[in-house]
């Protein structure tokens, strides 16, 4: 995640400092991604998967919990770090590994699904691709899912509007549309299109915020006045100290291979 580009070695960077409040603040998947995946592929537990960019694990965990042996394959050693501490109690089906989505270090052939949550336009396309290809058994099938937050209610356009008024250094990074799914897989996919949401209070809206790596680092002086917006959200659409931020959550599900 380079700050002008988007490389391999930047990727690793740009995240580093933010594992923790990654893994405690971050919007988790709904089941329906697995349900999606069991009616269009027959998806079940013995069916191995690797997480390409696994990051702290929010979607490996979904499919541990499901009782599938996981490969989270994360370069950023902040966030395996958090991910084994987090995934620790699924070993062995829980294996870490330190790989990036064009050199994962897994034997071809190995899985049966690869899975990427919220980062593949951090990726090479082509790079990754012909990873996936590689690593995919021949009936094998890619999982590409992102949270992608609402923005017509209240409470997302006011966190949109700190996110405007503080967030700097954004990458330069492809968006992860249609047209850019259909160029990264084989021209075909499926997208399913589900509901999610995440209450927070406080700690949680600042959390969620400092999560971003276009955020200021929490050390920074700017932060008091982050916690004086997030305050002035809570008081206008709280609910009991909370708030929720809504999201879709889209998959999408297709293969790759030489074209």
């Amino acid at each position: 995640m380079a700050d002008n580009e988007v490389d391999s070695k930047g990727f690793v960077r740009r995240f580093q400092g933010r594992a923790d409040v990654y893994s405690k603040y971050r919007p988790t998947y709904p089941i329906g991604v697995l349900l999606a995946l069991k009616r269009e592929i027959g998806f079940d537990r013995e069916r191995v998967v690797a997480d390409i960019g696994s990051g702290t694990g929010i979607l490996s965990e979904l499919f541990l919990e499901a009782g599938n042996r996981v490969y989270c394959v994360e370069p950023n050693e902040d966030m395996r770090r958090a991910a084994e501490e987090r995934l620790k109690r699924y070993a062995p089906r829980y294996v870490s590994v330190e790989g990036t989505a064009e050199a994962t270090h897994l034997k071809g052939g190995s899985t049966d699904l690869v899975a990427v949550g919220q980062a593949l336009h951090w990726f090479d396309g082509e790079g990754a691709r012909a990873e996936f290809a590689r690593i995919l058994g021949k009936k094998g099938y890619v999982a590409i899912v992102y949270n992608n937050r609402r923005g017509e209610g209240g409470v997302e356009k006011a966190y949109g509007k700190v996110i405007d008024r503080f967030g700097k250094n954004r990458a330069a990074i492809p968006e992860v549309d249609d047209v850019y799914v259909e160029r990264f897989l084989n021209g075909e996919f499926k997208k399913f299109v589900m509901p999610n949401s995440q209450t927070l209070d406080l700690q949680g809206m600042l959390g969620r915020l400092a999560s971003a790596s276009y955020m200021p680092p929490q050390d920074d002086r700017r932060w008091v006045e982050i916690e004086k917006e997030v305050r002035r959200i809570l008081a206008a659409h709280g609910n009991n100290g909370t708030v929720t931020l809504h999201y879709d959550t889209t998959l999408y599900l297709g293969t790759v291979g030489p074209r």
